[in-house]
């Protein structure tokens, strides 16, 4: 984190204590709306402007009334969903169902033509094998979910409303019969994984990405309140896990509009809130790794600070953003020295005090795809070869090892066990 350009940060939301905002309203009654009514948006201004004019004040006194704070919108979403009761004063037959993650013509259709409409990928390019790969096979074990209260579980799961087991799901949204939208989701025992979205770019209008997101939403709070997750912890299912959280990537940047949101330190692997000041600093401060404790800290300095004090100089935080590259300069592509991982290191990697002398010796290093360019040895271990910076080499390579697994990495052994194949060669050429 402290030598990357694009500083990513693991985010997720407290499901039981999410908060909405003015805008989210705003997209589920639009929404709802044309369920009951029939009525888009650009067809809204017409048909109230026949049946409300001179009424003004009133019609301004709902809408008031409708945006109130006391609004629970996570359970509005479902207003005239098939099977809540008041579907039969909707225009429109709305419903949702969650299956596993499959990929069927279906899905496949939709998927390539967002893919294609919104993304502009070729296509040549969008295959269903690329698909599968992408969003339906993954490397979850699927177990079954063991719900505390066993009758809520049961009933969800018959009625396709909650998982039966623990995995890679895809909840469908469709109008009428035609499938709208695709959450895809990986369901674990502390929280639910949102991986993608897919919309039907038909339907742009619905501002689905926000819709689907209160779903999930939705989903989370139905499968903690049912016990699933219990028999891993007290909380059980809780968290919604956005992702990436980017600071300068305005399509990433919008999650910190679902609130409660916590932001994994990758320095602690500690989650802190994302207050606005936190955002506010992350933002100001995209480069480098800032310990949030310390933001917070400095943060908390500067807002108890007298106004009539003496202004006090920069906490060492903020001089530190200022040093990414040599001699302080931001935009050198000079190399420095190796960055070093924090303590403890990040969530999935090694600790690389753990990685041996002996094991970055052992590395398997591919300098040319020509065959008898070196006298017919195409592998070398580490400790065979010379380099100009030894110990930038070596360091880097034990990071490599912590990042990736020295397990993944081909070494002499497997070499010698004929294995080396199948495993990743870190290649020079």
């Amino acid at each position: 984190m402290a030598r990357t350009c694009c500083p990513q940060y693991t985010i997720r939301l407290d499901a039981f204590n999410f908060k909405s905002n003015k805008k989210q309203k705003q997209v589920v009654n639009r929404f709802n709306r044309y369920l009951e009514q029939g009525i888009k948006p650009g067809e809204q201004m017409v048909v109230e402007g026949q049946k409300e004019s001179g009424k003004r004040g009133k019609g301004k006194a709902g809408k008031g009334k409708a945006n109130g704070s006391s609004r629970d919108v996570v359970s509005e979403v479902h207003a005239f969903e098939i099977g809540y009761g008041r579907e039969g004063d909707a225009i429109h037959r709305f419903e949702t169902k969650i299956v596993p993650a499959k990929a069927t013509e279906e899905v496949f259709k939709m998927y390539k033509t967002y893919q294609i409409s919104v993304h502009h990928d070729k296509p040549e390019d969008v295959t269903m094998r690329g698909f599968d790969r992408f969003l339906c096979s993954g490397p979850l074990i699927v177990t079954p979910i063991k719900y505390e209260d066993e009758e809520a579980g049961r009933k969800g799961v018959q009625e396709g409303r909650l998982p039966e087991n623990y995995g890679p799901y895809h909840l469908l949204y469709k109008v009428d019969g035609e499938l709208i939208a695709i959450s895809v989701l990986d369901i674990t025992p502390l929280g639910l994984s949102s991986v993608y979205c897919i919309w039907n770019p038909d339907w742009a209008w619905a501002s689905l990405g926000k819709l689907t997101a209160l779903y999930e939403v939705s989903l989370a709070r139905w499968l903690g309140a049912a016990g699933a997750g219990k028999e891993f912890g007290d909380t059980g299912v809780k968290w919604v896990y956005m992702g990436y959280w980017v600071p300068d990537c305005q399509k990433m940047k919008y999650k910190s509009e679902y609130a409660p949101s916590y932001l994994l330190d990758p320095g602690t692997n500690v989650f802190h809130e994302l207050t606005p000041d936190l955002e506010t600093y992350l933002v100001n401060h995209p480069r480098g790794y800032f310990p949030f404790k310390d933001i917070e800290a400095a943060v908390k300095k500067s807002q108890t600070k007298k106004p009539d004090a003496p202004s006090v100089p920069k906490s060492p935080i903020i001089v530190a953003s200022n040093k990414i590259g040599p001699e302080g300069d931001q935009d050198s592509d000079e190399e420095g020295e190796p960055g070093h991982l924090p303590t403890p290191p990040p969530p999935g990697f090694a600790n690389p005090a753990a990685i041996s002398e002996k094991d970055v010796d052992e590395v398997l290093v591919l300098l040319s795809l020509r065959k008898g360019y070196f006298a017919e040895k195409q592998l070398f271990q580490i400790s065979e070869l010379e380099f100009i910076d030894r110990d930038y080499v070596r360091e880097t390579i034990r990071q490599m090892l912590a990042a990736v697994g020295k397990a993944w990495i081909a070494n002499e052994h497997d070499r010698v066990a004929g294995a080396a194949a199948e495993k990743g060669i870190l290649f020079l050429g």
